[in-house]
């Protein structure tokens, strides 16, 4: 047994000074072996003995406490151990860790796999410090839902270390972000349709078919245009509650992890389409007329600015208000992908990330992300 000499060291040390004390008592007998004991010396000795007795199971009570610490010193054989270990205040020499490897060698972390394997798991343990739990923030680029060109993400979250697994660390990992994107697109509103209708057959009511070509075709005397050009604008705000992420620990000496993560997501889209459009200068209209629709519609064109489902604006009071205008919807979908860490000290590591995320209305793109990481 690896512990049996420093055990017997410590009882060793234990029994010196009882022995010493059975022989001092004895020297005492034969220098006056006819002499009576008084009772005040009875007294004494009693006395003195009971003292002695008390001190003796400080002692051995403080050395038991000191075996059990060598004991998880040499089991733990990591500084924090050291650290824990009580002084001797019995003595005024203190253990050393340095004695105690001489009596009893530790194993180094390279050779014991039980080492090894506490060594893995310190980053779960919060007495030391740190449980493996990382705040992080994100920054990257996405290819755009529903068909819009690439755009910018930002987000972050947490990641909060779940179980050691085979091979690397199993962590639950929950985030949020948005998505931004935008696209050039014309829009055809059969708003400004049915409105250049309206105003073709006041004026002309007896234009017949000529009427319903002008107005739907934005030609002609129609006074407003039926396709602009728009700027389509969508922001997707994505929730990630339930995450799951796989860390390879193979090359931790290297301070690089590959991962593969796969979740759940919920995905909040807000988009608007916004236009310039307004009276058509080149309208084929008598001049009282443009002019009295410029009156009406020329700062306050129900077909400029941004459009509900890409047809027509918001009330002039909402626009004074400032309240945004736009369409929004909700999609549910699952998100799977992978990166690799470098995590030059044990406070901080930098990442690279790629996500795809598919949502079956359309709310589908891919996340390419730079990632830091503060570990906790």
């Amino acid at each position: 047994m690896k512990s049996a000499p420093l055990t017997l060291l410590l009882l060793l040390s234990l029994l010196c000074p009882a022995v010493a004390l059975a022989q001092v008592e004895g020297a005492s007998s034969l220098v006056h072996p006819d002499q009576p004991p008084t009772q005040t010396s009875h007294e004494n000795v009693t006395q003195s003995d009971a003292e002695r007795i008390r001190a003796l199971e400080a002692r051995v009570a403080q050395l038991e406490h000191t075996v059990d610490a060598l004991l998880k010193l040499q089991n733990a054989a990591t500084p924090d151990a050291l650290a824990a270990l009580p002084p001797d205040s019995a003595s005024s020499a203190p253990i050393s860790p340095a004695s105690a490897s001489e009596t009893t060698p530790a194993p180094t972390l390279h050779s014991d796999p039980i080492l090894i394997a506490k060594a893995r798991s310190q980053e779960l343990l919060p007495s030391l410090g740190k449980i493996g739990a990382v705040a992080f923030l994100d920054a990257g680029s996405n290819s755009g839902p529903f068909t819009l060109n690439r755009g910018s993400y930002f987000g972050g979250g947490l990641s909060l270390p779940l179980a050691i697994v085979p091979g690397g660390r199993m962590n639950y990992e929950v985030s949020i972000g948005l998505a931004q994107n935008s696209r050039q697109l014309p829009i055809t509103s059969s708003v400004a349709q049915l409105i250049n209708l309206t105003v073709l057959d006041t004026l002309y009511p007896n234009g017949g078919t000529a009427n319903i070509q002008q107005a739907f075709t934005g030609t002609g005397s129609a006074p407003f245009a039926v396709t602009v050009p728009a700027n389509w604008r969508a922001q997707t705000l994505q929730i990630v509650p339930l995450a799951v992420r796989y860390d390879l620990t193979h090359w931790d000496r290297l301070h690089f992890r590959p991962y593969l993560a796969t979740g759940l997501g919920a995905y909040v889209t807000i988009s608007n389409q916004v236009t310039t459009g307004g009276i058509r200068q080149n309208a084929n209209l008598p001049p009282n007329v443009l002019a009295l629709l410029q009156s009406l519609f020329g700062n306050n064109s129900p077909l400029s600015g941004a459009l509900l489902g890409g047809q027509i604006a918001t009330a002039s009071e909402l626009k004074a208000s400032g309240i945004p205008a736009g369409e929004g919807g909700l999609d549910v979908g699952m998100l799977f992908g992978g990166g690799i860490e470098w995590r030059p000290t044990g406070a901080f590591s930098v990442a690279i990330d790629n996500r795809y995320h598919y949502a079956p209305s359309g709310t589908s793109y891919n996340l390419t992300l730079s990632r830091i990481g503060w570990h906790f």
